[in-house]
């Protein structure tokens, strides 16, 4: 297997951010920027631009706190492995629990499909992107541990099957369809066990939640729950939270205490009128 890339420097305004390197510049590349505080954060994404889509990351607000970088290439990188890469990594670092990432979820709408050596770049590749991540201390856990955690399985940015990305498209169009209208409405979703539906609803409410924060999005400030019964399942749904920035504890819940919430306030607001 050729050798991996990796390009490991400074991110600011100050530094020098011309890529140079064959490989890296005008290339597919996967690429991680991050930052080393009590509570690190990171983004994580892929381009076939890496001097421009960096510059325009140094230029965006939302990173100005990440204040290091790494970029990853390799001579057989094509953009459908670094589209992978990059899911997986996403996926694999929610795993982790070491970062805060700041990706919003346009990631997990892509379809899985297959391209030429997906099992190369999935697996041999990929393992030793992850060993050298390792290396330098960017994650802990080994790719074997962390794929029997809950918290990977469910993961949000897991890829998606043809039926499960209509069905979430489906509800998404559902709920901007009938967000300004008066009434309850209600949308349901029927599958055996295993088939896939509680990565659905992790997938489908993160995106939400992006929404909710997203200035040209129908569901711009909605106030949105997830309410799950079982109390180890809502754990590790309140553990994804940790590695997510719009998906917030508080908004996660069983049933009953929601129920009793939102009476409580109802009652309140009854008595101020």
């Amino acid at each position: 297997m050729s050798e991996l890339i990796f390009d490991n420097r400074d991110f600011t305004l100050d530094s020098d951010y011309t890529v140079k390197q064959v490989h890296l510049n005008n290339y597919p590349i996967v690429y991680i920027l991050y930052n080393e505080r009590k509570r690190p954060s990171a983004y994580i994404g892929q381009t076939v631009q890496a001097t421009r889509r960096l510059k325009n990351h140094l230029e965006d607000k939302r990173r100005r706190n990440l204040n290091r970088s790494i970029l990853i290439g390799h001579e057989k990188f094509n953009q459908s492995a670094t589209y992978n890469i990059e899911s997986n990594l996403i996926n694999y670092f929610i795993a982790d629990n070491h970062f805060q990432l700041q990706n919003v979820s346009q990631t997990s709408s892509r379809e899985t499909h297959n391209y030429f050596e997906k099992s190369f770049y999935n697996e041999e590749l990929f393992q030793a992107i992850w060993e050298k991540l390792r290396e330098e201390k960017i994650v802990s856990d080994t790719l074997e541990n962390l794929r029997n955690k809950d918290i990977y399985k469910l993961s949000p940015y897991k890829e998606l099957s043809p039926l499960q990305l209509d069905i979430k498209n489906e509800i998404l169009d559902f709920c901007k369809e009938h967000i300004k209208l008066e009434g309850n409405h209600v949308i349901t979703v029927e599958g055996d066990a295993g088939t896939g539906k509680s990565v659905l609803i992790s997938s489908l409410f993160n995106t939400l939640q992006d929404l909710s924060k997203d200035s040209s999005s129908l569901l711009q400030g909605t106030d949105n729950y997830m309410l799950v019964n079982n109390g180890e399942m809502l754990k590790t749904y309140k553990n994804i939270a940790n590695s997510l920035p719009n998906i917030k504890k508080k908004n996660l819940m069983k049933p009953t205490p929601f129920i009793n919430e939102k009476t409580s306030q109802e009652l309140q607001q009854i008595l101020f009128l």
